[in-house]
């Protein structure tokens, strides 16, 4: 088995081009195409159609991507831990994160990482939490860094506590009493995070008496701030996005007081790569060391 095929397949896929594969992985477009024909030829049917917009798996390629997505993470361990073996720290980690985590805490990570294993190619995947979940379960990430990751199918380390504030434009009365009471941002005008992005902020929103008036939604942390900053409504957001944005919007702590768990989660700490384990090493000094 050609372990160089299934690593072709999948890049095309997740890049939706034989081309933009192929001059990625270091191959010519005949050399990625004789691939594939020679892959499907291999599996005995038929991978992926061919659209005027790129290439699609198809019903067959689709049943197969998790496993052979599974397989190219074994195999990338095992080179990592050969590679270890002999002295040598290389490979890749693919962090999928909150947009949050990945602005303000991440690129100190990386840069103390880095220091250590200049070698490891680190990948930034940005997103909300249902897409991170899906990426963990479909073995495309490594490792994930976001919130509500107890009770999932991977591993989960929780880091720390992060506050959730309540967002009202400036001059607000709510800002005045240097706090927000639920019950009264209830009678507020509300701007909500889209859908993905929006789990800890329903969560707040369902212990209240009553929905508060939804009149924007917004998938952007930063829009929002600016919206309530231009007296739009109020909004819930958390502290590690508030105290490193600057903006004139006011924030406050709720009443009672809300937060959220930012954790680490791996499909499976014993199986990790080398690499994947020391990320989490660095991870968990950074955040003690941030406490």
């Amino acid at each position: 088995m050609n372990i160089r095929k299934y690593e072709a397949f999948a890049r095309a896929v997740e890049l939706g081009s034989l081309s933009k594969a192929a001059e990625e992985l270091g191959y010519t477009q005949s050399g990625i195409s004789h691939m594939m024909q020679s892959l499907e030829e291999e599996v005995g049917f038929p991978l992926m159609v061919r659209t005027p917009s790129g290439i699609q798996p198809n019903h067959e390629g689709e049943l197969l991507l998790p496993v052979i997505r599974q397989l190219l993470s074994t195999n990338e361990s095992l080179e990592q831990h050969i590679a270890r073996i002999k002295g040598a720290d290389t490979g890749r980690i693919r962090v999928a994160a909150y947009p949050s985590v990945a602005t303000y805490w991440l690129p100190g990570i990386l840069r103390d990482f880095q220091k250590d294993y200049p070698k490891v190619e680190i990948q930034i995947i940005e997103m909300g939490s249902g897409a991170i979940e899906t990426l963990m379960r479909g073995r495309q990430a490594d490792l994930c860094i976001y919130a509500g990751g107890e009770g999932r199918d991977f591993e989960w380390i929780p880091l720390c506590r992060d506050r959730m504030l309540a967002l009202v434009p400036p001059g607000h009365p709510l800002a005045r009493e240097g706090r927000a009471p639920l019950e009264a941002l209830a009678a507020e005008k509300f701007i909500m995070p889209m859908p993905d992005y929006d789990g800890e902020v329903r969560y707040i929103l369902h212990k209240m008496p009553r929905m508060p008036q939804i009149l924007f939604s917004a998938c952007s942390d930063y829009a929002i701030i600016n919206m309530v900053t231009e007296g739009l409504g109020v909004s819930i957001l958390p502290e590690l996005l508030l105290k490193n944005y600057g903006h004139a919007a006011v924030a406050l702590p709720m009443d009672p007081p809300q937060e959220r768990m930012l954790g680490m989660g791996v499909p499976q700490v014993k199986g990790a790569s080398p690499v994947t384990v020391n990320f989490m090493r660095y991870v968990e000094r950074y955040v003690a060391h941030m406490k």
